[in-house]
């Protein structure tokens, strides 16, 4: 009375889980279209609920209207505002010269090699 596995696929079995599977989702859906009705009709006749206000919530909301607030940023200024704000040096003295590219490029090869001679040494 007992059958044991084939060498195909189980034709029976799959049409039950499939059939068994199609009444669950019809029944879900059937469940969900009940509570969505039951739900509306609930709401209705319930009476909205007072506003109950924690003593709590209250303090701080009062703290918060009391609290300075921080002053806004103008984003843009004017031409004139921008130039006084920038240093200017005197018209009789001379800036210093910028050194070039090359000079900064060997400085930093130099000093690249200096720290690889640390980490050589296991200092860093």
């Amino acid at each position: 009375s007992m059958k044991l596995g084939g060498l195909g696929p189980d034709y029976e079995t799959i049409k039950e889980k499939k059939e068994k599977l199609k009444l669950q989702k019809e029944y879900s859906r059937q469940i969900k279209e009940y509570n969505m009705k039951n739900i509306t009709v609930v709401q209705r006749f319930l009476p909205a609920k007072p506003q109950v206000s924690s003593g709590c919530r209250q303090k701080a909301l009062e703290y918060a209207k009391k609290i300075p607030r921080p002053k806004t940023f103008i984003a843009r200024q004017s031409e004139q505002e921008v130039k006084e704000a920038l240093p200017q040096a005197p018209a009789g003295t001379s800036l210093p010269k910028i050194p070039s590219l090359e000079s900064l490029w060997s400085r930093h090869e130099k000093e690249k090699e200096v720290v690889a001679a640390f980490e050589a040494l296991h200092i860093l």
